[in-house]
C-alpha cells in the first residue's frame, strides 16, 4: 500500500533570540508516526516520514504562541513546497486552544502542527487526528444527551479535544480514503 508522505519538522521556540530546548526527538517522532499508522491501519491508510530535520528555532513571544491559526500561518509559510505533507512537531504551548492545526489547501501545500504531549500515545493521537483533517474529517460532535451514543462516540479519533479516542466510522474511512490527499498519493 502507497504511504503518504511527511516533512516532519522539530521545530523549537525562540523568544528574543534565545532559543529553547525542543521537547521532541527524532525517536518521539518516530514513535508518534508508529501511532498513527496503527490508528489508520484501520482504513488502509499509511504515512512515512519522507524527511526529518530539526528546523531552525522560529522566534515567536510565548504570549503570541496561543493562536492556533496564526502559528500555523508562521511555520507553513516558512518551508517550500517539496510534493509532501509538512508536520511541524513543536513544544507544548500554554493556553493555545489546540492540540494541533491543519491546512489542507495552505500555501505552499498541507501542513498540520502537534505540540507536544509528553506521553507517546497522546502524542501519536493528536498526530493521527490532525492528519485525519487533511484526510477531509471534521470534528465528530458528542451527543452527551444520549449517554450510549455518547459512550461510543468519544472512543472515536476526530472528537475534539485531547481524548483517548482511536476509532473511526466507516463514513469516515471512505471520505478519509476518497479525499484530495489520499487520492494525490494513490492509497
Amino acid at each position: 500500500m502507497p504511504a503518504i508522505p511527511l516533512y516532519i519538522w522539530l521545530t523549537p521556540f525562540a523568544e528574543k533570540g534565545t532559543a529553547e530546548p525542543l521537547s521532541w526527538n527524532a525517536a518521539s517522532a518516530t514513535e508518534a508516526i508508529e501511532i498513527v499508522n496503527g490508528i489508520w491501519q484501520q482504513a488502509n491508510v499509511q504515512f512515512m516520514a519522507k524527511e526529518m530535520k530539526e528546523d531552525q528555532p522560529i522566534d515567536i513571544a510565548k504570549d503570541a504562541r496561543a493562536n492556533d491559526r496564526r502559528l500555523l500561518d508562521t511555520l507553513s509559510y516558512r518551508r517550500p513546497a517539496g510534493g509532501s505533507v509538512h508536520v511541524f512537531l513543536i513544544n507544548s504551548v500554554p493556553g493555545l486552544n489546540a492540540g494541533g492545526a491543519s491546512y489542507l489547501d495552505s500555501d505552499p501545500e498541507a501542513a498540520t502542527f502537534v505540540q507536544w504531549y509528553g506521553k507517546p500515545a497522546a502524542n501519536g493521537r493528536a498526530l493521527a487526528h490532525e492528519l485525519g483533517h487533511l484526510l477531509s474529517l471534521d470534528h465528530l460532535m458528542v451527543d452527551y444527551t444520549q449517554e450510549r451514543r455518547a459512550a461510543k462516540q468519544i472512543t472515536n479519533l476526530m472528537v475534539e479535544g485531547l481524548t483517548t479516542g482511536t476509532a473511526l466510522l466507516p463514513d469516515q474511512i471512505k471520505a478519509a480514503k476518497s479525499s484530495k490527499l489520499a487520492k494525490r498519493f494513490g492509497t
